[in-house]
């Protein structure tokens, strides 16, 4: 849903929607997520099942050089 929302706002600059939804998959699908992300919020949460859970709220990410470029 996220990434294609802002494919919509980033229609213009097709090279643009591309990198946006490259860093969106990256953060959220990486499995190397735990060299590169911080959680630094978290919040206790009750699944549907009713299952006690942790949510992340909140998070830092640590980029090289040339991949943010």
């Amino acid at each position: 849903l996220s990434v294609a929302l802002s494919g919509t706002v980033l229609s213009r600059c097709p090279a643009c929607a591309r990198n946006f939804a490259n860093l969106y998959c990256s953060n959220t699908c990486s499995p190397d997520q735990s060299l590169f992300t911080n959680v630094t919020r978290v919040a206790n949460r009750t699944s549907a099942q009713g299952t006690p859970q942790l949510a992340v709220l909140e998070y830092q990410t640590f980029y090289q050089q040339d991949y943010a470029d």
